[in-house]
């Protein structure tokens, strides 16, 4: 595989601002000089995730989840450590001399098959598109306005009658079961015949850009199945399924904001008026996998469903799911009664562009929904639009929305409602930063104290590795010798040494004491001698017990005498070691 170098990701570590990627997933809070969220990592109600810009670190004062900018993309989206440095890049727009998350994936051939059919059916669906075969077909979609430009960008074909494409990927070599697999033809009583036959193709891609399907239309007036859909295969699940994700990545990015459609046409509509960065759901049923698809394309969802019933029921659903995902949500206040589709068509794409500056917040919207299915007549159903709109402005973070939109609530509603403020959400505080008085009680304290100044401190790890050597927790051992490797090969950095380890424990173990009061003191030998020694007595104490045990049992006189021996000596250290920390303490 081409690997990044160490330089190369320090440097990308340099301009990814930890507080930056962390608000692409989840919304954050200043609070003094850090950041706060919800952390992800665990059942949270209330911000216990702590991310220092300074240090470029986030810790969890709760589950005790840490790391840096590339551990939390890496355990926040599930994916290997390349594949976080792949996509931290992605989001602060920093090219990578190769893409080591397609290096390091293993590709699989039978889903590689797969997809070499469903790249075969796309190029030969587009070439049949620009046949007399599909003169129809092609008249259909210049008069909707879908130019050949749009229709190269979105690879829309037309599969011909006939089963011709089931002849044609035979004839390439095919196998029938991937074909089937990828349910371009299905297997019946009377033969093998092409699933879309007669109909003008969309291809449908994952969020890297694989083929995985089609959506299907015929132009046939009377045929009550306009549109059908890949069957579910082990590539197409719509349930998981984000439309055009793979192309509007980038341009969300830039701008900052998704628009979520209800259907591929409404998608290719807004692609028309010049924005790119649009997607949709392949219907109004949105999943919480989808959500989460969404959210990793653009902190801001601005949904864009259809001003009908259905797309507004279907705009309240979505959008109740997005933000109990803690993303940023926004919607389209569509009242023309037509889809994005529809309006390019008859109004143009101009139409399209100005609807889309009508975006309006997420309790704009809620309020309107809510008061349009309540009978205000009604005191019953009017108390319960009042509740539920209640609740909805308690979640609002802002204070002055929470004020104006109780006011907003009383004037609809004609209901004296006064306005509470929120009382403030706790917030797990950090260690205070103040130094030891002496060397903490407890083995356990003492080597975090010496694994804490070896981080921050070259003598320190020099000072370890002269009078101790080793410490008493395998864990604490291993980040010890990494601290070690570290000084002796050049910098130690927090980062350095969480990029270095794929192992969670001991990220999350580099972030708690990067975070601890220790970490900021200035190098302190004494202190770290004391600490040494109280690992001594610990050690000591556990060699004299050994020894008494085996004292204990039969033994002949020349192995008496020699265990005999050892125990007085190591009685003679451990006396001198108390001795030491008690004139300390004196």
């Amino acid at each position: 595989m081409a690997k990044i170098s160490e330089a190369e990701i320090s440097e990308l570590r340099s301009k990814a601002d930890i507080v930056d990627v962390i608000g692409h997933y989840l919304q954050v809070h200043k609070k003094g000089k850090s950041y706060v969220a919800l952390c992800p990592f665990h059942e949270d109600h209330s911000p216990s995730m702590s991310i220092s810009p300074d240090k470029q670190i986030y810790k969890c004062f709760v589950c005790g989840a840490g790391g840096n900018v590339f551990t939390f993309v890496q355990n926040y989206e599930k994916v290997s450590f390349p594949e976080a440095v792949a996509k931290v890049a992605d989001l602060v727009g920093f090219q990578l001399s190769s893409n080591p998350a397609e290096d390091t994936r293993p590709k699989d051939p039978h889903r590689e098959s797969l997809y070499s059919v469903l790249n075969e059916t796309i190029r030969y669906t587009m070439y049949q598109m620009n046949t007399e075969t599909a003169s129809k077909e092609k008249d259909y979609l210049d008069q909707r306005g879908l130019s050949e430009e749009i229709r190269h960008k979105f690879e829309i074909g037309y599969n011909p009658n006939g089963d011709v494409l089931y002849q044609f990927l035979k004839a390439k070599g095919y196998a029938d079961s991937d074909m089937t697999a990828c349910n371009v033809i299905r297997t019946g009583s009377s033969g093998i015949h092409d699933v879309f036959s007669g109909r003008i193709t969309f291809p449908i891609h994952d969020a890297r850009g694989n083929p995985i399907g089609f959506s299907a239309r015929t132009i046939e007036k009377d045929n009550p199945a306009k549109y059908i859909n890949t069957n579910d295969t082990e590539l197409f699940s719509k349930s998981d399924i984000v439309y055009n994700a793979h192309r509007a990545r980038g341009e969300a990015r830039r701008q900052g904001k998704l628009y979520v459609c209800e259907g591929v046409t409404d998608v290719i509509a807004f692609a028309r008026a010049g924005m790119d960065n649009a997607v949709c759901t392949l219907g109004t049923s949105c999943t919480e996998h989808q959500i989460k698809l969404l959210k990793s394309l653009s902190p801001r969802i601005v949904f864009c469903y259809d001003g009908d019933e259905a797309g507004q029921h279907a705009t309240w659903r979505a959008a109740k799911m997005a933000r109990a995902a803690n993303a940023a949500v926004t919607v389209i206040d569509n009242r023309t009664g037509k889809d994005p589709d529809e309006i390019i068509r008859s109004d143009g794409a101009e139409a399209l562009q100005q609807l889309a500056k009508r975006e309006i917040s997420w309790m704009e919207f809620a309020l309107n929904y809510l008061k349009n299915h309540t009978n205000l007549d009604n005191y019953l159903e009017k108390k319960e639009f009042v509740k539920k709109a209640q609740a909805e402005i308690a979640e609002l973070d802002d204070e002055m929305d929470r004020q104006h939109f109780t006011d907003e609530l009383a004037s609809i509603s004609g209901f004296h409602i006064e306005y509470q403020p929120r009382s403030p959400l706790p917030v797990y505080a950090q260690p205070v930063r103040s130094a030891p008085s002496r060397v903490p009680d407890g083995t356990a304290e003492a080597e975090q104290l010496i694994l804490s100044q070896m981080m921050a401190h070259p003598a320190a790890s020099t000072q370890y590795e002269e009078k101790l050597g080793y410490l008493l927790d395998k864990d604490r051992n291993r980040l010890a010798m990494m601290i070690v490797d570290g000084w002796r090969s050049g910098k130690v950095t927090v980062n350095s040494l969480i990029d270095s380890t794929p192992d969670q424990s001991l990220k999350d173990m580099i972030t708690d004491l990067a975070t601890s009061a220790e970490f900021e003191l200035p190098y302190d030998s004494k202190l770290i001698d004391g600490a040494i020694r109280k690992i001594m007595i610990s050690v000591k104490k556990s060699q004299t017990e050994a020894f008494r045990q085996q004292l204990s049992e039969p033994l002949n006189a020349e192995s008496r005498e020699l265990i005999v021996n050892e125990y007085q000596e190591c009685l003679r250290d451990l006396r001198r070691y108390i001795d030491e920390e008690n004139s300390e303490k004196d």
